[in-house]
């Protein structure tokens, strides 16, 4: 019985100390509110004092997340339209939270409102840099995420395969051990999905009907492209493969890409170079078994349509 009490006497304590903790958090006043309403009242300069007089003078009364001056530098260049207001909050919440990724990342996206977007790269690599080492992980993984793939849009890693773009007639040429097998044409549709970031290509067969299609998307956390292939005719499900690109000359890239077959990862690499606007031409090779030898075992050669 005694025992029973003092478990009772002891939940009892908790949950006041819980309720007292709950009710001390909810009578917290937004110190982003604060700020906006001094700025509506004086403009931001005083609004910024009165930052600095409820800091030192009623520090317990006030919630002093970084979001709070984070949100309403937003809420000044979004909705106020007013840039020099939101760019004095944006630096003044980097002063703020100095080892803090997201005020980095969002005075980027202050920056890049204003168009200067190669300015807004070196706050994005500082945000990355930041999250990359961060202990919290909503910077890890969102913020993180978020500013790699900012950056990458601004360098338009994202589209390095824009030169497939169009409607080409493609002839391929199989190879297999030492022979060359031609394959009858067939026509390649290749565009960007609405947003700019997805490609689609539509393959046909030689009887000119669809027969599969490749979707390939941009990974800015791997700093790879990841694609789909579904085939149309053969219920086989989504293969998918991991693909990495790197320029190797003038007019080639080349592309090594990932893939599972039969449970065991492979490798295939991919030569792709352009003869000008209207003419491609993609060589893939296969590692020989048991060797690290590449082996050429597809050659396709593509031309733009009229």
């Amino acid at each position: 019985m005694k025992t029973r009490l003092l478990m009772l006497t002891g939940i009892f304590f908790m949950s006041l100390v819980t309720s007292a903790i709950a009710q001390d958090e909810k009578e917290k006043n937004s110190i982003g509110e604060a700020v906006f309403e001094e700025y509506q009242k004086n403009g931001i300069d005083a609004a910024l004092t009165h930052y600095e007089k409820l800091k030192k003078e009623e520090k317990e009364n006030y919630n002093w997340d970084e979001w709070e001056l984070n949100n309403i530098g937003y809420k000044l260049m979004l909705e106020e339209k007013d840039m020099p207001a939101a760019e004095k909050i944006f630096k003044y919440n980097m002063k703020e939270y100095p080892e803090a990724a997201n005020p980095n990342d969002s005075y980027a996206d202050y920056l890049i409102e204003k168009g200067e977007t190669e300015e807004a790269k070196k706050y994005l690599k500082k945000s990355i840099e930041i999250a990359q080492k961060s202990s919290s992980e909503d910077e890890k993984t969102r913020i993180l995420a978020g500013s790699k793939a900012k950056l990458s849009k601004l360098e338009n890693k994202h589209r390095q395969l824009e030169f497939l773009t169009g409607e080409w007639v493609m002839e391929q040429t199989n190879y297999r051990d030492g022979n060359a097998i031609d394959v009858p044409s067939s026509t390649q549709s290749i565009t960007y999905l609405p947003g700019d970031a997805v490609l689609r290509i539509k393959h046909t067969n030689a009887q000119n009907n669809p027969c599969c299609e490749r979707i390939i998307a941009y990974d800015a956390m791997d700093d790879q492209f990841e694609m789909a292939y579904v085939n149309a005719t053969t219920p086989i499900g989504i293969e998918i493969s991991k693909l990495d690109i790197k320029n190797i000359g003038e007019n080639k890239v080349e592309m090594m890409e990932e893939y599972i077959q039969n449970n065991e990862k492979r490798m295939a690499r991919h030569e792709i170079t352009r003869n000008g606007n209207d003419n491609i031409e993609w060589d893939v090779y296969l590692q020989k078994e048991d060797s690290k030898e590449w082996e050429k075992v597809n050659q396709m050669r593509f031309k733009r349509k009229a």
